[in-house]
């Protein structure tokens, strides 16, 4: 498994949870280190996922629907 496909593994299961997933559980699903999985994370959020970090560990908020607007 290379680095795109672990990243697109960490967004599919974060959008499936139902609870923050942390990076230690992440990273023995995942057969890596915790540190490979911050730093997946990191580049995700990035890229514009909408992954949140918590106390407990990563969850995924998708994007709202409708329109979303700044009112300055």
């Amino acid at each position: 498994m290379n680095a795109a496909q672990r990243r697109e593994v960490i967004l599919k299961r974060l959008s499936e949870a139902d609870a923050p997933v942390s990076a230690s559980v992440l990273a023995a699903q995942l057969g890596v280190s915790r540190q490979i999985v911050v730093g997946d994370v990191a580049l995700l959020r990035a890229g514009g996922a909408a992954i949140e970090a918590t106390p407990r560990g990563y969850q995924f908020h998708p994007a709202p629907g409708g329109y979303t607007g700044i009112l300055a």
